[in-house]
């Protein structure tokens, strides 16, 4: 008898052949009897937004440096050749893995693949489990940690497996169902190995550790353009968050310009009290403003007893110009939002502010997750456009919290 090979995806959502992708694999490879021989995962990169990040936990920051699926597939088809495919609802898997090999260009003699389902047969050995995966595992005392996690899924997936062929008996009843399964003719696809990227694995937002990729890279400089750097600064902190591609373009500016240390701490120390300023203009500064100026702070890689001194010295200082949409500007609205489109439309429109497409006449990009690498994002960085989310869009209008 032929093992097995348990296989989950994480996806984007459910449409398979539409415009849903797979952003993360993970694969356990089972003797016949059920036994553990290998396994394997990683996150891939969709070339779109990744999809519930509450439901499967991937963000877009963690799949900028994952492989896309193309790329992994002649690992999984060696994985897959020889052995029987298993999945917790298999037509689901199995319709992602046929749409995601028709996009590599691998075509399948026999689209009709067939494989076993736990889904199924846990509902016919065990009956008291619902479909859920989680409570067909405890139906069968196998533990599941981490789900919706693939590699993790495909694990209990494994061991649900286990306790179906210890009940199933010989022949197990789903034996006509996968009979010469594991014949099936996986097409040979050549290709380099790739470097998988693992949960846990992928670059790590760090505060202000992107300052010190800064120093490690640039060359010393005497001649210095502090305006260019200081005009990608407030596109990128202008919703108070520095996504991973905004991270990059500050490296490559202070890079280019050969921006020192020094300078680089005293042009951060010169914005926050340009903050702090804009903070004293009414006399008082907020619990909500403090918090804003120390995040601002750590993003730039200062500490709190900078804030101090910035507020100490800010009103004999001139303040910058703060970043503020004016009437004729054109916002470009992308993806789920919180509040409906139409009233935001509405209240752009109320204030002289257009939404349409992105153009390179476009102000700002409005997106759920400034790190999307869906095509809108990834155009708006090429013009140079901020993007930024809707909660910063909130307080750039100074729309009152609700």
């Amino acid at each position: 008898m032929a093992g097995f090979a348990v296989l989950d995806f994480e996806t984007t959502g459910l449409a398979a052949n539409q415009s849903d992708r797979v952003v993360e694999v993970g694969i356990v490879l089972l003797s016949s009897h059920g036994d553990t021989e290998d396994e394997w995962s990683t996150l891939l990169n969709p070339g779109r937004d990744v999809g519930p990040t509450e439901i499967h936990g991937i963000c877009a920051a963690d799949v900028l440096a994952a492989p896309t699926f193309s790329a992994i597939v002649p690992r999984l088809l060696r994985c897959l050749r020889g052995r029987i495919v298993v999945s917790h609802n298999i037509a689901f898997d199995l319709r992602f893995l046929g749409a995601e090999l028709r996009r590599a260009g691998v075509a399948l003699d026999n689209p009709w693949l067939t494989g076993l389902c736990t889904m199924k047969w846990a509902g016919r050995l065990l009956p008291a489990a619902s479909r859920k995966l989680r409570d067909c595992c405890d139906a069968a005392g196998v533990l599941l940690t981490d789900a919706h996690s693939a590699l993790a899924d495909a694990r209990a997936v494994a061991g649900l497996l286990k306790h179906l062929l210890e009940r199933g008996g010989v022949p197990p009843p789903w034996a006509s169902e996968i009979s010469g399964a594991e014949e099936f003719r996986w097409p040979d696809v050549a290709g380099p190995e790739v470097r998988l990227v693992v949960r846990g694995t992928s670059r790590q937002r760090r505060p202000a550790g992107w300052l010190d990729r800064i120093v490690a890279r640039m060359p010393r400089h005497e001649d210095i353009r502090v305006e260019s750097y200081l005009e990608i600064l407030e596109s990128a902190l202008l919703d108070r968050y520095l996504s991973l591609h905004e991270e990059e373009a500050l490296v490559v500016t202070a890079e280019e310009l050969g921006l020192s240390r020094q300078l680089l701490d005293e042009i951060h120390c010169e914005y926050l009290r340009s903050m702090a300023r804009v903070a004293l203009a009414d006399g008082l500064v907020t619990d909500d403003e403090r918090a804003e100026l120390l995040q601002v702070a750590e993003l730039c890689g200062l500490g709190p007893s900078h804030v101090e001194t910035a507020l100490a010295l800010a009103p004999v200082r001139q303040a910058r110009a703060e970043y503020a949409l004016a009437r004729g500007d054109v916002v470009c609205l992308t993806g789920a939002m919180r509040r409906a489109r139409s009233e935001w439309e509405t209240e752009l429109a109320r204030r002289g502010i257009a939404t349409g497409a992105l153009t390179r006449r476009t102000r700002i990009l409005v997106a759920a997750d400034p790190d999307s690498v869906s095509g809108k994002a990834n155009k708006a960085r090429e013009y140079g456009i901020p993007i930024i989310t809707e909660d910063a869009l909130t307080r750039l209008l100074d729309i009152p919290g609700p």
